[in-house]
């Protein structure tokens, strides 16, 4: 899921609050190519009983991929191979974000294509986001549900979430209920994707967050604007641009 780091709505606290509340035992933060968010709930996580994941959203040149359990960030821009060669090269797992995705850029996204499904299925990841939450409509979950299977490795669901109020609505099933007993299932494919896709309440609640916060920055920016021309020194020195100008 995303915070206020990157293009979600609800803060560190939030998040962990909507995770405890909805019982979830692991919550896997993944910002667009920032880990900020992400370390600063795994040191809170221990107060709302929840396990955290340290993770990032990658761009990558060919699509995004979602990289659990990094140690430091990942640089966007990098080829799919590479991103992939070093999140394994932090002991970290390399998952398919929504690879059919019309909207963001999977890497099966018939508008942006670089890769093949034969070249995809070629290279070393660890898992496919089967289910995702985010999504609008059924059928590109349904043809990531295909390609997971086909690649034999771990199928995962993900709220995708870019609110508190959509933490938990899609998520991944697993034997345990740590961290670490979710890496291992990944790593042995023993992962279910379960729940379901966000109503049309939750993109309309999300749509009229992200407005109010426009609203209220435009806000702030007014009022600090409003306070700098009414200080003295910008009275002089507008006063001197006046002289010079005449």
């Amino acid at each position: 899921m995303h915070t206020s780091a990157t293009d979600g709505v609800s803060g560190v606290r939030e998040v962990l609050q909507a995770a405890c509340a909805r019982g979830l035992d692991v919550l896997a933060i993944t910002d667009h190519n920032t880990l900020d968010s992400a370390f600063a709930a795994q040191q809170l996580a221990p107060r709302y009983g929840v396990d955290v994941v340290v993770g990032e959203e990658i761009s990558t040149r060919e699509g995004h991929l979602l990289a659990l359990f990094l140690k430091e960030r990942i640089p966007p821009a990098l080829s799919m191979s590479e991103t992939i060669a070093a999140v394994h090269a932090q002991g970290a797992v390399a998952v398919v974000a929504h690879p059919y995705d019309v909207v963001s850029f999977g890497a099966l996204n018939p508008w942006r294509r670089k890769l093949s499904e034969g070249e995809l299925l070629q290279l070393p990841f660890d898992g496919v986001e089967v289910l995702n939450g985010c999504l609008l409509g059924s059928s590109q979950n349904a043809r990531a549900a295909v390609l997971g299977l086909r690649s034999g490795r771990a199928l995962v669901g993900g709220s995708d979430a870019h609110s508190a109020e959509t933490v938990g609505i899609a998520h991944t099933i697993f034997a345990g209920c740590s961290s670490e007993d979710l890496r291992t299932a990944l790593m042995r494919g023993e992962t279910v994707p379960g729940g379901q896709r966000w109503q049309f309440s939750h993109y309309v609640h999300l749509l009229s967050q992200r407005e109010l916060q426009r609203v209220v920055s435009v806000g702030r920016l007014a009022a600090g604007l409003g306070s700098l021309a009414a200080s003295p020194l910008v009275g002089v020195l507008l006063r001197l641009g006046a002289g010079k100008l005449l």
